[in-house]
């Protein structure tokens, strides 16, 4: 199968725990465009918990041969990194949603993106967050096809979230794989 992607706004959510989570974390918004992760509670989103992965963005200072492309849509080519010129993010998981790594069978859990061993899909997920960085919003996709020899079938929305600083820095990713069925799938916390 050919792989598929579907940008959405985060409100648009299909499935109602993202939904549900959206909500949540415009809530904790309050007048400020993304609550600091200090304003989430896990326990709050218990119901989605086992889905979700929070995601540090660590900024790293690197020549401009070196800064990963930026603002190139799914399946888009990237430019030369020359001429990209930008910071570099790298991103580093804090926690990897239990139910995520059970299914995958890898636990990303004190890895960074970029160590991952999947060429196509670090693209992927890495342009996904250097847009939420870009853009200070959610970002949501839902994904259908083979990607680095592996089958993704997934709904997911990506959060930012600050550190009182008024700044992204970091993400909370929650993914619903698409044969996953709330009624009869429980929540591993």
């Amino acid at each position: 199968m050919q792989d598929q992607v579907e940008l959405f706004e985060a409100a648009e959510a299909q499935d109602k725990r993202l939904q549900r989570l959206y909500h949540y974390w415009k809530g904790k918004c309050a007048d400020r465009l993304f609550p600091d992760r200090a304003d989430i509670d896990p326990l709050d989103f218990h119901f989605i918990l086992g889905y979700v992965t929070l995601v540090d963005v660590v900024d790293v200072d690197l020549p401009v041969a070196n800064a990963p492309g930026a603002n190139v849509p799914p399946g888009g080519s990237v430019a030369p990194a020359a001429e990209r010129g930008q910071q570099r993010h790298r991103y580093y998981f804090r926690l990897d949603g239990s139910r995520l790594a059970e299914l995958s069978g890898a636990d990303y859990t004190g890895r960074y993106l970029d160590e991952l061993p999947w060429p196509d899909y670090v693209d992927f997920v890495r342009w996904t967050y250097d847009e939420v960085l870009r853009k200070k919003r959610p970002l949501g996709y839902r994904r259908q096809g083979n990607l680095d020899e592996h089958t993704f079938d997934e709904e997911t929305l990506i959060f930012p979230l600050g550190a009182g600083h008024g700044r992204v820095e970091k993400l909370m990713v929650a993914v619903i794989p698409g044969e996953i069925d709330p009624a009869i799938t429980p929540v591993i916390l």
